[in-house]
């Protein structure tokens, strides 16, 4: 990956050319066949990525009514990301040892951008003004990720209070 590449992705714009230089010494490229799993919902992670080439979905388990009285789990997509979408995933696990909160699957063969949590870590001890730039922008994407999930919530109570007629 290029440097401009790099700063295409929200997290990395505020980079200036020498600490993307940096940041892209601690990334590694990790190829997936489609269909391959990627991280696991559940699982505990300690990689975000990026798409590089290929696309990825996002998916959660969730429990699903298929009869009268017969409730299962089954996987509901959420989202894709595709290279031109400049998104990351597992950003979460960069700052904290929470478990994966989604199923990430190559839907087709996928050339991503790993960056593990250790090497972070390490970066920002060693260039702390770079790393609260970097994690400015992860908690700004956070936090537009949970306003968006509210939002969703809200839709879902006011169509189960419809449907239910209370």
């Amino acid at each position: 990956m290029n440097p401009e590449e790099l700063r295409k992705i929200p997290i990395f714009r505020v980079l200036d050319e020498e600490e993307v230089a940096r940041m892209l010494r601690i990334t590694a490229e990790r190829n997936f066949a489609g269909g391959e799993l990627i991280m696991k919902e559940g699982e505990e992670g300690d990689t975000m990525y990026l798409v590089l080439e290929g696309e990825v979905e996002v998916s959660k388990t969730l429990t699903m009514k298929f009869g009268e009285g017969d409730f299962r789990e089954a996987e509901k997509i959420l989202s894709r990301y595709r290279p031109e979408d400049h998104e990351v995933f597992g950003e979460m696990a960069l700052i904290g040892r929470e478990t994966r909160s989604a199923t990430i699957t190559a839907v087709k063969d996928c050339r991503l951008l790993e960056i593990k949590r250790d090497d972070f870590l390490r970066l920002m001890e060693e260039e702390p003004a770079m790393g609260v730039k970097v994690l400015l922008e992860i908690s700004r994407l956070l936090i537009s990720r949970l306003r968006q999930a509210s939002r969703d919530v809200t839709r879902l109570t006011t169509a189960l209070s419809i449907a239910l007629g209370t």
